[in-house]
């Protein structure tokens, strides 16, 4: 479990706890909290490697909310490259995340660059190959106390 803090520009911090450095299982911030329950072992998908696919059944939780049925994370890493953080740089998997509903409908979709060797993400790339591409890295990266 990797935890990651981060803070966008109208936003309050959050902290985010990814399991293998990767999938998103809980958000915290002082806007609320949220928690994505997995249906499914997700440890298989690791070690990750380049032309792995995966497809996860979660239960998005929140306080003071009821469910809205489940939600599809579709994995697929997509291939190789050198990512720069700060003066380090990191070999790193390219790899697809597509967040569905129960419907089909996409509600979150972005590459994240993610660095085996530290089981992290160390950025994410959102509407990649459109004149829109950012990406957004992360600062502080830590893996949790065993």
């Amino acid at each position: 479990m990797i935890s990651v803090a981060n803070k966008y520009e109208s936003q309050s911090p959050q902290t985010q706890f990814l399991l293998g450095g990767l999938i998103e299982v809980f958000r915290n911030s002082d806007t609320g909290q949220m928690a994505m329950i997995p249906l499914s072992d997700v440890r298989r998908l690791f070690p990750l490697k380049a032309g792995a696919k995966s497809k996860t059944l979660f239960v998005r939780l929140a306080p003071n909310k009821q469910p809205k049925g489940t939600e599809t994370v579709e994995i697929v890493v997509k291939g190789k490259e050198t990512f720069s953080l700060g003066d380090c740089k990191y070999n790193v998997l390219t790899v697809k995340q597509t967040i569905t509903n129960e419907a089909g409908e996409t509600l979150d979709q972005f590459t994240a660059l993610y660095a085996p060797d530290l089981q992290a993400v160390l950025a994410k790339r959102y509407d990649e190959g459109t004149k829109a591409e950012s990406v957004v890295g992360y600062e502080t990266i830590k893996p949790l106390a065993e």
